[in-house]
Order: C-alpha cells, then sequence, then structure tokens
C-alpha cells in the first residue's frame, strides 16, 4: 500500500484539497493505513494548539487595544478640569485688593466681612468677592467673569472649578450675566479655574495666598 507524504496530509488537514483528491486519501485512511493515520493524527493536535495559540493572540490584541483605550482616555474629572482638554491655561493677574488699603494711623485693623479682587487674563476680567461666615470654615466665593474688549459677549454655562491639584472641591457654572457662586473647605494648593471652551483658554487664579491672607 502507498503512502502519501506529510505535504499532503497538511493539505488535507488545512482543507486545500480537490473533492476528488480528499476523497481518495479519505478512503486510504480508512483502509487501515496506520503511518498515515497516526500522521494525520498527528497533524490534527498541531493544528488544534496553533488555533488556540491564535485564539489567545486575538485575545491578548483586544486585551492591549482596551488598555491602551482606558490609560489614554481622559477620565471625567480631566475633562473637566481642562487636563485634556486642549484648553490653553492662561494665568490671571491680580489688578485689585480691597485688602490692601492702608488704615489711618490709630485706625484698628479688623478683618473686613468680605474681600474683593479684580483679576486680569488677557481681554478677560474676573471680579471676585471672598468672604466666610464667622465661626465656619467654608468659603463663599462669588464672581463674574466678562471680556472687556467685547462687554455683551455672552458668557452663560461656563465650567467654573475650583481644584486642588487635579481634585475638584467645588464646581458650578456661570449664569447669563458670566455671573457664578461656590462654597469650599479651604486646603492647599486652591485655584480657581474658568474654562472658555469656545476660545480655547481657561483662565487660572491661584487662592492660597487670597485664602491666607483672608484669614488675617
Amino acid at each position: 500500500m502507498g503512502h502519501y507524504d506529510i505535504g499532503d496530509w497538511t493539505d488535507y488537514i488545512r482543507n486545500l484539497l480537490s473533492e476528488a483528491r480528499r476523497s481518495e486519501m479519505e478512503q486510504h485512511l480508512i483502509g487501515g493505513c496506520e503511518e498515515c493515520n497516526g500522521v494525520v493524527g498527528f497533524l490534527r493536535e498541531v493544528a488544534g494548539v496553533a488555533a488556540t495559540d491564535q485564539a489567545y493572540e486575538d485575545v491578548s490584541a483586544q486585551l492591549a487595544a482596551a488598555a491602551r483605550e482606558i490609560f489614554e482616555r481622559p477620565t471625567a474629572s480631566e475633562e473637566r478640569t481642562g487636563a485634556k482638554s486642549g484648553l490653553r491655561a492662561l494665568l490671571a493677574h491680580l489688578t485689585f485688593d480691597s485688602a490692601a488699603g492702608l488704615y489711618p494711623a490709630g485706625a484698628r485693623g479688623d478683618r473686613p466681612a468680605a474681600r474683593q479682587l479684580m483679576y486680569q487674563a488677557g481681554d478677560y476680567c474676573l471680579d471676585l468677592r471672598v468672604d466666610r461666615e464667622r465661626n465656619s470654615m467654608r468659603v463663599i466665593l462669588v464672581g463674574q467673569v466678562v471680556n472687556e474688549r467685547h462687554p455683551l459677549l455672552q458668557l452663560a454655562r461656563l465650567p467654573i472649578l475650583v481644584l486642588a491639584g487635579k481634585k475638584i472641591v467645588s464646581e458650578t457654572a456661570s449664569n447669563e450675566f458670566g455671573e457664578f457662586t461656590l462654597d469650599f473647605l479651604p486646603r492647599p494648593n486652591l485655584r480657581l479655574c474658568v474654562q472658555l471652551t469656545q476660545a480655547g483658554v481657561q483662565l487660572e487664579v491661584p487662592l492660597k495666598h487670597t485664602l491666607e491672607e483672608h484669614e488675617t
């Protein structure tokens, strides 16, 4: 009885033969050729292992893609803080501070009930009022953002955030007049962020010295 070589049996296992050739080789196996049946059994095991390995490779590729998506995708907090939103940080500088006034000689320097501050950042002006009820640690921050070049520009629904690092401490949105109110407990490294998405910028005001001086 003649035998088929391993290349033929490989094509047989992979279903690459014509119907006539495949039928002929199947008859050979049915005829009881132990050597060829052994080769076919071995090749089927190899094919099964290869299919299993391929399945693992496919799953690994899917897991890798999912992992990349998880680590590359901005979190909801990052999106709101502007960390990965493409907003350019624009640091506001202080132009007015009501606490900077000098007291007349002999006058008592009691802490005022509220502190008024004005910040400038490009064409935008931030008017802030910092207040704190007596016997309470919570800070009340009332503000308004306006565009000095275009005073009638609508600045409604702007995201307004107070951040400690990347953590959102307090958040709100401006009304139709660009006004907003926030309240929060003081902590280190706080900053106020006003997100002007359409302008592609985020106005930032460090609150550290503002809050420290307001406590005195």
